[in-house]
């Protein structure tokens, strides 16, 4: 757990900042929280040491019969590393964001190598037809889902050719879990206040930002 603080911590560093750019916080309160690119190059090559890395794993994972009894890279390709899924996938934002924010960084070309063979357009439709499949509408529901459009939103803003492709392939990923979004939340009668993964302020934040940033009207006004 003490080796998992610092990609923690960037992780919670980077949304900080995500929040202060959407006006959610105030410069003053961001005053103590710098990044310097020798910095930046350790988490990145944190998040690297994972991305790929498919054991140790804790598969979220309902088996609806034998067929189901498969590998986490088999189930997921795109987002097996990491540990869990939500934290693949925090971990490509991660990588994502760095690389926008210090294109200069030594681990860049590998940055691109990691995500280009994750993220490709079959990977992803693998990941959509999970979520399809029966018993699966709880599944990262919604930190996960929370930060699939975080992922979503921040190459989706980004100039950069690799940026323009990724976004591209994760679209039919983004739509599966807008629309389970939009099943689910009329559906939610109260907000769960727990400060760890089910809480629904961190799902709701992230997916309006989502929807803000790329003008999903619909899921924006549902959720504010």
């Amino acid at each position: 757990m003490v080796k998992q603080a610092p990609f923690i911590f960037v992780v919670a560093l980077f949304a900080f900042q995500t929040m202060q750019a959407n006006g959610q916080v105030s410069n003053s309160k961001l005053q103590h929280f710098s990044l310097s690119e020798s910095q930046a190059s350790h988490f990145a090559r944190l998040a690297l040491k994972c991305v790929a890395r498919e054991y140790p794993n804790k598969p979220e994972h309902v088996m609806n019969d034998s067929g189901d009894v498969q590998s986490p890279k088999a189930l997921h390709p795109a987002f097996y590393g990491c540990y869990d899924w939500h934290s693949s996938v925090h971990g490509h934002w991660m990588l994502v964001r760095l690389l926008r924010t210090f294109p200069n960084l030594p681990e860049a070309p590998e940055i691109r190598k990691a995500i280009r063979e994750n993220l490709t357009a079959e990977h992803i439709q693998i990941e959509v037809t999970y979520l399809k499949q029966a018993n699966r509408q709880s599944f990262e529901r919604t930190y996960g889902w929370a930060w699939l459009l975080k992922l979503a939103e921040e190459v989706s803003s980004w100039d950069d050719t690799d940026a323009r492709t990724w976004s591209a392939n994760l679209q039919p990923l983004v739509q599966a879990l807008v629309n389970q979004y939009i099943l689910f939340l009329p559906k939610q009668t109260y907000p769960i206040r727990t400060g760890v993964h089910p809480n629904t302020a961190f799902g709701l934040a992230f997916a309006f930002d989502y929807a803000e940033k790329v003008g999903d009207k619909k899921l924006a006004a549902l959720i504010g």
